[in-house]
């Protein structure tokens, strides 16, 4: 009975440490495969959809044909937009499916309308801004917040899946606590009953069970605290940076749409000062979070983001006295200020990224190999065991 139940226990041990090993492993898999990518894509997706936005904005300030490099920058951003859309399919639930839905209906419609605003800028009509603002509210109450649905739930898959790599193993640790002192405790009854001190089959079964213990814990521990590093600072950080991303990029539109207004603007340059007080906000939060080695970067966003805002006041002062043509030419030095501060929180943005996928690829590599030794550490722990009690139960015959 007690040869049977310390076997039972080896096999205990070594299925559910395997299942664990084997889980935590596909964790990892999933994160470096499937969610970090899903959550870099739509991260992509959104950004390229504001982008275009704050994009059109800018190019629609110039009388007639819009300069060829913003004109080219919008048609790229609707590429990307696209082929993130594309990806972003191939992971998506019913509720993600919902959101894409929407964008793939509604991003034709988008384009139609600048598309109609930029024919009546063209021709020096003033209905075009009309059409351009409509396009905005499209682009804002509709699409936009759907590409933000499918962020926040690509954030919430990669998350459980973090979450769920980096739990403590305490069935393991049971499992093999219990079995090594059940190993102890058979060996002190039969060196009781048969006055021989050691048994060599249980003493083996003992290391093994230890190894196994060890070698597990081990593992797991390093795999949960590479993925736990890259939680802390990768993704949560992304999702602080994202959010910054975002801001900036409303608040270019904002500005761009209130110099189109001309006068009316009034309630596109409160939604500026709103989205550029949560921008510096978001951009202190990263400073304060970000490892030492990100903080140079972040801390040049928010330089950027102050010097924007320093122009953004000189334009504002130009276009309030009336001088509308100087306050359209300040705006490139604001175009140039923004596009400064978008390359920082990308690089940023990038480098947190890929400190979720690497972070995640060394966790897997911490398990590398332990499947297969807890394999042949189970079949090793159960051969010893019955080696050990063979002879003493020869004996009874």
């Amino acid at each position: 009975m007690i040869a049977a139940a310390l076997i039972v226990l080896g096999l205990g041990l070594g299925g559910t440490a395997l299942a664990t090993v084997h889980q935590r492993a596909a964790l990892t898999r999933d994160i470096t495969a499937v969610t970090g990518p899903l959550s870099v894509g739509v991260q992509d997706l959104y950004r390229s959809l504001s982008d275009a936005d704050a994009t059109a904005a800018t190019a629609f300030l110039t009388s007639g044909a819009e300069p060829a490099e913003l004109r080219q920058r919008y048609l790229d951003d609707l590429a990307r937009a696209g082929a993130a859309l594309t990806a972003a399919t191939r992971n998506a639930d019913d509720a993600d499916a919902a959101r894409l839905a929407v964008l793939t209906d509604q991003l034709p419609v988008y384009t139609g309308l600048v598309e109609t605003a930029r024919s009546y800028n063209r021709l020096g009509v003033p209905l075009g801004g009309a059409y351009l603002r409509e396009a905005s509210g499209l682009m804002r109450h509709t699409l936009l917040p759907q590409a933000q649905g499918l962020f926040e739930s690509a954030q919430g898959r990669l998350s459980a899946a973090q979450r769920d790599a980096v739990g403590f193993p305490w069935a393991v640790l049971l499992l093999g606590l219990l079995t090594v002192a059940g190993l102890v405790y058979a060996q002190v009854l039969l060196a009781r009953r048969t006055n021989r001190v050691f048994n060599l089959g249980l003493v083996a079964a003992s290391l093994v069970a230890l190894l196994a213990l060890v070698w597990s814990a081990a593992g797991l521990s390093a795999a949960a605290s590479r993925v736990d590093a890259g939680r802390g600072d990768g993704s949560a950080l992304v999702s602080v940076l994202a959010g910054a991303r975002r801001a900036a990029l409303q608040a270019r539109a904002d500005e761009a749409l209130t110099l189109i207004a001309r006068g009316s603007g009034a309630a596109f340059e409160k939604d500026y000062r709103v989205v550029a007080q949560d921008l510096a906000g978001l951009l202190g939060t990263a400073a304060d979070r970000a490892p030492e080695a990100d903080r140079a970067v972040i801390l040049a966003a928010r330089d950027h983001a102050v010097r924007w805002g320093e122009l953004h006041d000189g334009m504002r002062a130009l276009d309030d006295k009336g001088d509308y043509l100087a306050a359209v030419a300040k705006a490139s030095a604001t175009g140039a200020a923004f596009t400064e501060l978008d390359a920082a929180m990308t690089s940023a943005l990038a480098t947190a990224n890929d400190r979720v996928d690497r972070q995640a690829g060394h966790g897997g590599g911490a398990l590398t190999g332990l499947e297969v030794g807890l394999l042949l550490l189970t079949a090793g722990l159960v051969t010893a065991i019955v080696l050990g009690f063979r002879p003493r139960i020869g004996e009874y015959r």
